[in-house]
């Protein structure tokens, strides 16, 4: 029995945590500066899993940045008192790598048959030695895979193939799209581990979102939703048993909005599934939510909870319980959940619960005694931990020497904000900081609106503050109403006040940073990414105290976004309704608006294929602004989508943001 268990007689009071200061008296610089062509080549860590017998972990290591024109991964494994080390030569995109119940195997993800091409197989690999070898001949666009408990099958998604008709008339060049109207689903498959054979379990206009296994290993659940585009995960869902030798699924619910991650574990009641799930704008906070697997109305299990639920996992050997990444204003923490009554007792290792965040990817061994995750904090980059829930753990990887004692202190600071809502953020120091001198201070704002920065590290191309820092910055990263991490009361002060409040928030938190003596009032400047630079643009238009703007695949028109981008949806989460019923608050909180009080230097970035956020975005704002003569740059990146790939398109954005910066905060 887990050391634990004996805990959860008394359940978690969530309590606010207290702001936490750093000393800083100074600080010294490093040896070297922190280059742009460093943090594309950095290597980072991802989807730890950890052998059932809790004594290994394997994981995904690959470089930030894509230097070729395929993603190289590789699978490493790591153990305590050992060097990491590579199972997979990093020469393909090797990863998804989960364990057989055995723990002699490795099944993994990869395209090493054709490298860079979308037909992706799957392959077995002896961890004691010996080749990969392909399992059965299921191939495409694949992903979620899952041995089933017994470690007779694995459960995966897989999306239609492209028809031959259509390829056929693609090579002819008669390729016209008609526009969601030739839709590819996405299916539930299961291949048989001894004879390679693989069955489609779902048919008809559905597309399945997620999955999980049954305990007894003969059904699983999965989440479907009528459209298969990508938007339809804002909408309603319906969650299904699947029998795995095939036969009619079976509905247990209907949900409001699209759950993610679902887990089954066994109850004194029967079987429970407990999914990721928010209640759109009544309860817009993800929690976690549950239903009887034979069916009824799913309820929010932590309905009080103060902050986020990021992630859900199995908790092995615990039955009614799962386990939970919950994010608390700045702090990511592991947390077992019971299903029946919402009791909550921490897992987190000691030694990572004192400060920083886990990160995405939590595992736990079979006996439910070890866990395996992913943990930084402001000045500690990405390493896999292996070790005791609730007990002591050590890193297993090494990744992040090269940045040890190159990187600057972060503080945990509050502010109020204009009409007295209290806001949270952190603050890096600049290099060779000295009290009672000023320092140049850029604002950098958090994308989704529903998200948060949290107590991790800022060391790539779209988490400046660490560059920046080393560059004689200081950097406020700031938690705006509407964040995620503070519950649902916070979130809500967003809604039906898109712009307003969150912009005041941020011009609130870098006149405190001016007031505590740190920043220069002359030399402020403010920038973001996604809904970063929506607010990046629409603050400027607001106020002209900041003297230059890094406006990063953002919004500029909340009209014309909702007809351009992938998740229309999202707008109805903030908005009343349809742009079309609510002309007036979509217009009155678009940047374009107001283009003509705008004064600040910005640069524009955007990637070619980005579908979040249209680049037509950042083409009305840089003409608007260019033709009121206000310095302004667009600059986009071929094949870039929302997030940058490529390798040299992150160090060419590196270094035109502190260009930017350099040019007009330096003076």
């Amino acid at each position: 029995m887990p050391i634990w268990r004996a805990m959860m007689e008394e359940p978690l009071v969530t309590k606010t945590l207290a702001v936490e200061r750093v000393s800083v008296e100074a600080v010294a610089a490093p040896a070297a500066v922190i280059t742009p062509e460093e943090l594309a080549d950095r290597v980072v860590p991802s989807d730890p899993r950890i052998s059932p017998d809790g004594d290994r972990v394997a994981f995904v290591a690959a470089h930030v940045g894509k230097k070729g024109e395929h993603r190289e991964r590789a699978i490493w494994i790591g153990q305590v008192g050992e060097p990491a080390r590579p199972l997979t030569a990093g020469t393909a995109n090797d990863h998804s790598p989960r364990w057989a119940p055995d723990g002699a195997r490795l099944l993994f993800q990869s395209d090493r048959l054709k490298p860079g091409d979308d037909e992706e197989r799957l392959f077995i690999l002896p961890v004691g030695g010996g080749e990969a070898q392909p399992l059965g001949d299921i191939g495409g666009e694949m992903s979620q895979l899952e041995w089933s408990p017994d470690g007779r099958f694995v459960a995966l998604l897989r999306r239609d193939p492209v028809p031959e008709a259509v390829t056929a008339r693609k090579k002819e060049r008669d390729d016209a799209v008609v526009v969601e109207e030739e839709p590819r689903y996405t299916r539930l498959w299961v291949i048989d581990v001894e004879s390679g054979r693989g069955r489609c379990l779902t048919s008809g206009e559905r597309e399945i979102r997620c999955f999980g296994w049954v305990p007894d290993g003969e059904t699983l659940v999965a989440v479907s939703t009528d459209a298969a585009e990508y938007d339809a995960v804002l909408g309603a869902a319906e969650l299904w048993q699947v029998p795995v030798t095939g036969g009619m699924p079976r509905r247990i619910a209907r949900l409001r909005t699209t759950p993610s991650l679902p887990v089954v574990t066994e109850t004194s009641a029967g079987p429970v599934v407990a999914m990721r799930a928010d209640g759109h704008r009544e309860q817009p906070s993800d929690s976690v939510w549950v239903v009887p697997l034979c069916g009824g109305e799913a309820r929010n299990l932590l309905p009080e909870l103060s902050g986020t639920v990021e992630e859900l996992a199995p908790l092995p050997a615990v039955s009614g319980h799962v386990a939970a990444r919950v994010i608390e204003r700045t702090h990511g923490r592991i947390q077992a959940v019971d299903v029946m009554d919402g009791k909550v007792t921490p897992l987190t290792p000691l030694a990572l619960a004192e400060r920083g965040s886990v990160l995405h990817g939590i595992s736990f061994s079979e006996d439910g005694c070890k866990v395996a995750a992913i943990w930084s904090d402001a000045t500690t980059p990405e390493e896999v931990y292996l070790g005791g829930v609730q007990g002591s753990v050590e890193a297993v990887t090494t990744f992040g020497e090269t940045f040890q004692g190159r990187l600057q202190p972060t503080e945990h600071v509050t502010w109020l904000s204009d009409d007295g809502v209290e806001i949270e953020g952190l603050l890096t120091y600049p290099i060779g900081y000295q009290p009672g001198h000023r320092y140049p201070l850029i604002v950098e704002v958090h994308g989704g609106p529903s998200w948060q920065w949290e107590d991790r590290v800022m060391l790539d191309w779209h988490d400046w503050a660490q560059m920046l820092a080393g560059r004689g910055y200081a950097v406020l990263m700031p938690n705006p109403r509407g964040s995620t991490g503070y519950g649902h009361a916070f979130q809500q002060l967003l809604q039906d006040d898109v712009g307003g409040g969150e912009s005041r928030d941020l011009v609130a938190g870098a006149l405190a940073m001016v007031e505590r003596g740190i920043a220069d009032r002359d030399r402020l400047g403010i920038a973001g990414w996604s809904w970063g630079g929506y607010l990046t643009a629409w603050t400027i238009t607001q106020t002209d105290i900041f003297a230059a703007a890094v406006m990063g695949a953002g919004l500029s028109n909340m009209i014309s976004d909702h007809g351009q981008g992938d998740i229309p949806s999202a707008n109805l989460l903030y908005y009343p309704g349809q742009p079309y019923d609510h002309t007036d608050s979509y217009w009155r909180s678009s940047p374009i608006r107001y283009a003509a009080a705008v004064r600040t230097p910005t640069l524009i970035v955007h990637g070619d294929e980005d579908a979040r956020v249209h680049p037509a975005q950042g083409m009305e704002f840089f003409r608007a602004l260019k033709t009121r003569g206000v310095p302004v740059r667009f600059v986009r990146y071929p094949r870039e989508k929302h997030g940058f790939e490529e390798r040299a398109h992150q160090i060419d954005l590196m270094n035109r943001i502190l260009d930017w910066f350099g040019q007009y905060l330096r003076g």
